[in-house]
């Protein structure tokens, strides 16, 4: 990143964190000793990379959300009026979690095996963003008004949530690369 030509301009989300940007390339002239693999083997790299960011780091972000779960039924418990519809909100929440949580440990004793990650590893993408945004739903519908008016952790949270079928390649992209190579349903 410190190569002449290489500007980088800090993307601020909705929710206040410039994580992502904008990254130019400016006449770049990339010095031999800095290249990964041979030219033309970008695409080959890639490929072989994605599936450790689809998966691999989850296990963090499923611990934190099963936190933030734990904090929600703490909070809809302090105000004391629970339904049956605050009951299917927080089973299809725990539901989503669990489910990630399941798939996302097979794919960590599959690559502790040594098992080569593949197209499969989209599934656990879209068990994270599925899961995530549930939780956050389910958390903006039983603490009402929270979200819309309050500067909590929780209206920043959701609005972080929102980007769960985005960040890491979106859902759609994971969803047609589980059709294409896992179901060999074809390009239509």
């Amino acid at each position: 990143m410190d190569t002449p030509g290489i500007t980088v301009r800090p993307l601020r989300t909705m929710h206040g964190v410039d994580e992502f940007c904008e990254v130019y390339f400016d006449d770049v002239v990339v010095p031999a000793d800095r290249m990964l693999g041979q030219p033309g083997d970008g695409w080959r790299l890639a490929m072989d990379l994605l599936p450790f960011e689809r998966s691999t780091c989850f296990w963090q972000r499923i611990a934190y959300l099963y936190s933030r779960f734990d904090r929600l039924i703490a909070e809809v418990n302090d105000r004391g009026v629970q339904d049956g519809e605050d009951d299917a909100a927080l089973g299809g929440a725990y539901l989503g979690l669990h489910t990630l949580r399941c798939r996302s440990r097979d794919t960590q004793y599959r690559l502790g095996a040594g098992t080569r990650l593949g197209p499969d590893t989209s599934i656990d993408k879209v068990l994270l963003a599925t899961a995530e945004q549930r939780m956050y739903d389910a958390a903006h519908d039983l603490l009402a008004g929270t979200i819309e008016l309050d500067e909590s952790s929780w209206r920043t949270e959701y609005l972080y949530s929102r980007a769960a079928t985005i960040y890491g390649g979106t859902a759609e992209i994971q969803r047609n690369i589980i059709a294409r190579r896992l179901l060999d349903l074809g390009k239509e």
